[in-house]
């Protein structure tokens, strides 16, 4: 696979793309923002609903969290247990993150 003009040579990278392009395969995954509390550093991603993440209580901050917006995230897949692999990246674009994670994982 060549991106931005380097070749990439990474066979579960090649697995996951299935013969698509990089872009073309990461545009319809979820993407957004995680949201950590201030206080405890629990960490939910932003599309949830507010009922599922108000189950745990903060534990240095009372009862209620207090969250901010830290890294963005891609979800790459979903199976019947939740969330199978998930992208974190603070800088760069979404393709150079799922890169990063397909070299990193063994």
């Amino acid at each position: 696979m060549e991106y931005k003009g380097k070749k990439i040579q990474c066979k579960r990278l090649e697995e996951w793309l299935c013969g698509v392009s990089l872009g073309e395969k990461i545009k319809p995954l979820e993407k957004g923002k995680l949201l950590t509390c201030s206080k405890c550093g629990y960490t939910v991603f932003d599309k949830e609903e507010p009922e599922n993440y108000i189950r745990r209580r903060c534990s240095l901050g009372g009862y209620e969290h207090s969250f901010i917006e830290s890294e963005n995230y891609i979800i790459l897949k979903r199976g019947f247990k939740g969330i199978m692999g998930v992208v974190n990246y603070h800088f760069g674009t979404a393709e150079e993150a799922v890169i990063r994670y397909f070299n990193r994982t063994r």
